[in-house]
């Protein structure tokens, strides 16, 4: 279940923090309330209340929404997407104007979008093979994850981490005149797998967040997509 923000703000609470010369906005994202973010926070702090929470993101940059649960305060650089997991008492929040707006991401269709690095990407739970996946994620206007920067491997590889995500899925990296090559066409490969590539087969997976060579025709891996921005 994808997280939608409410624009009707008259209906649903409203949280404000900050100093006051700089005052920031955060409504709760009503279809996540309760229920488990998918997404890792890349901090995690004690807070007393969901107002100092929304302090804490508020003077830092690159957190663009939070969760207060239980005394404890975790600051997200997406817009957040539901694990579909029950979890009393937690509240989200989203901080105003921290994503574009319009976002260009389509959360509609189970897109997450990320302030930093700046991304849309979306988890495809279903195994098949890279053909079929790079299909899949052209159907959408995507593709299939490229991961050219150290910043987008460390941050996929951290959503890769969690138990409910399979520790091996396709991405978009296909071997072409015997390079390993992005589907955008750049060759820059940040980490593999020790003792990777091993000529196994011309595409790659992301296995426990380092690169390796697969079978294209291997039909149990799951893949994300990106919307490229």
């Amino acid at each position: 279940m994808n997280a939608v923000l409410c624009q009707v703000i008259a209906l649903i609470p409203v949280m404000y923090a900050g100093k006051v010369t700089s005052w920031h906005r955060f409504d709760r994202q009503v279809t996540l309330h309760r229920l488990k973010a998918r997404e890792h926070p890349f901090s995690t702090q004690p807070s007393l209340n969901p107002e100092t929470c929304a302090s804490l993101c508020a003077q830092d940059r690159l957190c663009a929404a939070v969760t207060f649960l239980e005394g404890s305060c975790s600051m997200y650089r997406s817009s957040l997407t539901s694990s579909g997991k029950s979890v009393l008492g937690a509240k989200h929040f989203i901080k105003a104007g921290a994503l574009p707006d319009p976002d260009p991401c389509p959360a509609s269709i189970g897109y997450t979008s990320v302030l930093s690095p700046r991304l849309c990407y979306k988890y495809i739970p279903i195994s098949n093979t890279w053909t079929y996946q790079t299909a899949q994620c052209q159907a959408e206007g995507g593709r299939l994850m490229v991961l050219n920067s150290q910043e987008k491997q460390e941050y996929i590889a951290s959503f890769q981490s969690q138990a409910d995500v399979s520790n091996s899925f396709f991405i978009g990296m296909q071997k072409v005149n015997n390079v390993f090559t992005w589907q955008e066409g750049s060759t820059f490969a940040w980490k593999w797998y020790p003792g990777e590539p091993s000529n196994y087969g011309n595409c790659v997976q992301l296995l426990r967040g380092e690169l390796s060579d697969l079978s294209c025709n291997y039909n149990l891996r799951r893949a994300v997509c990106e919307i490229p921005l």
